[in-house]
């Protein structure tokens, strides 16, 4: 049997419409060979970082781990270990790594650290001049510490987030230095997709993919709110255990995937192993399916779907 590693990518604020009409091929690569699913974020989190990176690495909505904006870490969210923290908590022998341009994803700042195993942040902050550059030149950092220990190091789970399209959209709205934003973050995707490939012990080894946005933007830039705009989100995954035919997710089912992945319980989370939440979530309860066209990439026409719409 081969080894299972995961990588999930966090890539902040990138609008589902505006993914599906910029040149993303790292990003399709993923696509073909597994899943691009719309996300609606659930209901129970504000469409803003830290409730939804929260959800992330938990498992579990705001209305438990109370992680509700950006600026305070919330006692609650101590009781709800990040999905690396639990790995090595189940499996001591296994490695991971968590790396990110912003800082509260690792460091314990602001509302941080949301990945209670926190990890590697680059100096400065990008934060403290938060322009384009300090962003790009981050972001930059996170990939090339990412590469070099995805290539030579054996982790089993690792966490890497870029936060450039998020900080565009807020300084200059959703045009054109927007998609100039999200290719160059899929360019570091594809660096890291290029780093697994040239890893000695490749043929041995099994990679899960999971790439994800925590929201989405209005069309001047800014997010919060509860628009469609705001309120649509997206993950990408492919890999062993992925089904290609998924008909939704969620951000809580990233944890529950992961924890799955190396034989790890997942009751405890609100999220499902990706592939069961349709079924999980029929019985006894209206399920509301969007569709939507993946427009403006290969294999545009297939029809993927929203997750289930909680009633308001």
């Amino acid at each position: 049997m081969k080894k299972a590693h995961v990588l999930i990518v966090g890539i902040d604020g990138v609008r589902y419409d505006s993914l599906v009409n910029t040149p993303t091929p790292s990003l399709d690569r993923i696509a073909e060979a597994g899943v691009l699913v719309p996300v609606r974020v659930h209901e129970k989190n504000a469409t803003i970082s830290g409730p939804v990176w929260s959800t992330v690495a938990t498992g579990v909505y705001a209305d438990r781990h109370m992680v509700t904006g950006n600026s305070s870490h919330p006692v609650e969210l101590d009781a709800f270990p990040d999905f690396t923290a639990r790995l090595r908590s189940a499996r001591p022998e296994l490695q991971t790594m968590v790396a990110a341009s912003w800082h509260p994803l690792a460091k314990d700042v602001e509302c941080g650290p949301i990945f209670s195993s926190r990890g590697w942040v680059p100096m400065p902050d990008p934060e403290e001049a938060n322009d384009a550059d300090s962003w790009v030149r981050a972001d930059d950092a996170v990939a090339d510490y990412a590469v070099e220990r995805l290539t030579m190091e054996d982790l089993a789970a690792s966490f890497v987030y870029f936060g450039e399209a998020d900080v565009e959209a807020h300084n200059h709205g959703t045009g054109s230095g927007y998609h100039a934003a999200i290719e160059r973050c899929d360019a570091r995707l594809g660096r890291l997709l290029q780093a697994i490939e040239a890893r000695p012990t490749r043929r041995e080894e099994d990679w899960t993919v999971i790439v994800v946005t925590d929201h989405g933007h209005v069309d001047v830039g800014g997010h919060g709110g509860d628009s469609e705009q705001e309120r649509t989100a997206w993950i990408a995954s492919s890999g062993p255990d992925v089904p290609q035919d998924i008909g939704a997710l969620c951000h809580a089912d990233i944890a529950a995937q992961v924890l799955q992945t190396f034989g790890i319980q997942t009751q405890e989370t609100d999220g499902v192993p990706f592939g069961s939440r349709y079924e999980a979530l029929q019985g006894g309860r209206p399920v509301e399916l969007q569709e939507a066209r993946l427009g403006g990439r290969q294999g545009a026409g297939q029809v993927s779907r929203l997750s289930p719409v909680t009633p308001r």
